[in-house]
């Protein structure tokens, strides 16, 4: 087999891999993920609540909701949220589980050094991906992430590690939406 032909095996089972980890958040419908978030050596705990391109992000200081159209990110420091109606891009960024859509447009997948519990899979990025590299770490049993390492092109590392994963979680539509009712104090900025 020329060397040709193993790249493009090694892609194709990196985005088979990644196919059946994305098919696998979608089947658990609902999903609530708790992770433990390291930036530049800070590390924090939070959880995403996922519904389809919906989602809640808490990280203790600080929660992001996204109801597909409208984002608002409250800063507990600050006493403040700001309300936006990001691009499809910038959503991403605020869901550290976006890889599963974005892996298909800009980057080029491989497989890594998996072991035998795990796959791991390498993205490049192109010049005008947000990411130059992201490493994921999959469970082979549960084919659910385990371990993501990002690094931006501005080479800061954000590495997310999966606590926990369920599936099938009640949502309702005011989940993925800031309610002002709960924060009486806040200062709404918004920057629509």
């Amino acid at each position: 087999m020329s060397f040709v032909a193993l790249l493009t095996v090694d892609a194709q089972d990196a985005n088979n891999i990644l196919d059946k980890t994305a098919a696998t958040l979608k089947a658990g419908g609902n999903v609530k993920i708790g992770f433990t978030l390291e930036v530049d050596g800070t590390s924090s705990v939070g959880y995403i609540k996922l519904q389809g391109q919906k989602f809640v992000v808490n990280m203790g200081g600080s929660i992001t909701w996204f109801d597909g159209k409208t984002m608002w990110t409250y800063v507990k420091a600050n006493e403040e949220v700001n309300v936006t109606a990001p691009t499809a891009a910038e959503a991403a960024k605020m869901n550290p589980y976006a890889f599963l859509s974005f892996y298909k447009k800009g980057y080029t997948a491989k497989m890594g050094n998996s072991s035998a519990k795990e796959h791991e899979v390498i993205l490049t990025g192109s010049q005008s991906s947000s990411y130059k590299k992201v490493v994921i770490r999959i469970n082979k049993s549960t084919n659910t992430p385990s371990n993501i390492k990002m690094t931006s092109s501005k080479d800061v590392v954000t590495v997310i590690k999966c606590n926990s994963f369920l599936k099938n979680q009640k949502y309702k539509a005011s989940t993925f939406q800031f309610n002002k009712k709960n924060y009486p104090q806040v200062e709404v900025v918004d920057l629509r």
